[in-house]
């Protein structure tokens, strides 16, 4: 059996997969959460990490990383460099130099703490990693900000600092006994005339081809991330989005696509608590603990 732990966020993602023999964590929120994941690490007995992967370079993912090295033995630690070509900050204010120049700085010393207490894997040529025997497959693990900014054939993007670092979002797609978990990062699905940042999610979604089980909502859950027509391809059992209601309106886009797509899909908040779900020897995905699923219909 595999569970999922996504942790009590807003605004941040914490998932932590544990599986019989293996613990692993994608993504690891703010620095100021890390006594959460201490203590639910705790009560699951864990000191021994497999592997760490971060989706993309922002501080409500990787903030966590320096003191998990620190605290537990951490086999892996798969990370993509950080561009320092992004338009916008981690909160979304406009990004400047001093902002571009801090944040290089962050990314080489967890670098360079990861291969002195880890082993630090770029995410820049994989495809694919294991958990437990069960194939992750990455998406868009490229460093796609830094291909369009020295892409010259499209002016309207070359040498410009177009983009927030979630264009350098990966997303990971888990197989486990013919279930299938979408973890989505921070994938945006906004209309770009440079192909690369072209409706990405959507893009993947055409990729996969496949209807999911859980879904983490990429950047969660807000506006520019589940156009309809990548709905109509992922159509989502349940979906887990990092947020709270009081960003997201009835009216909010990832639940006017649900709608359309799947009226019956289970949606549920990290807001106020965990949400835990396992994926049995059959392929059933069950949630173990959460709260209420939202109420789809409403809106």
């Amino acid at each position: 059996m595999i569970k999922l732990h996504f942790l009590r966020t807003m605004w941040s993602d914490i998932i932590i997969l544990q599986g019989e023999k293996e613990t692993a964590l994608i993504d690891t929120g703010t620095a100021d959460q890390f006594p959460m994941i201490r203590d639910c690490l705790d009560r699951m007995g864990v000191r021994d990490i497999s592997f760490i992967l971060l989706t993309h370079f922002h501080r409500d993912h990787y903030g966590c990383i320096p003191a998990l090295l620190d605290h537990y033995r951490v086999g892996r630690v798969y990370l993509k460099e950080y561009s320092g070509l992004d338009c916008m900050t981690a909160w979304g204010a406009p990004a400047d130099d001093a902002y571009r120049d801090s944040e290089k700085e962050t990314f080489r010393a967890i670098w360079d703490q990861a291969r002195q207490k880890s082993r630090a894997v770029p995410c820049e040529n994989l495809t694919e990693i294991d958990f437990e025997g069960h194939a992750m497959q990455l998406f868009s693990a490229s460093n796609s900000i830094r291909t369009i900014y020295e892409d010259a054939s499209h002016p309207e993007t070359w040498r410009q600092y177009a983009f927030s670092e979630n264009q350098n979002s990966l997303a990971a797609l888990l197989r486990v006994n013919g279930a299938k978990i979408f973890l989505g990062g921070d994938l945006h699905d906004i209309p770009s005339a440079h192909p690369l940042a072209d409706r990405v999610n959507y893009q993947t979604a055409r990729k996969i081809g496949e209807e999911i089980d859980l879904y983490k909502a990429p950047h969660h859950g807000t506006r520019g991330t589940a156009r309809p027509e990548t709905m109509q391809i992922y159509r989502p059992r349940n979906v887990v989005i990092t947020n709270g209601l009081e960003y997201l309106p009835p009216d909010s886009e990832i639940f006017q696509s649900l709608r359309a797509a799947r009226p019956d899909a289970k949606i549920y908040l990290t807001e106020n608590q965990p949400v835990i779900f396992s994926v049995d020897d059959h392929g059933t995905v069950r949630l173990e603990d959460g709260p209420e699923p939202y109420p789809l219909s409403e809106g």
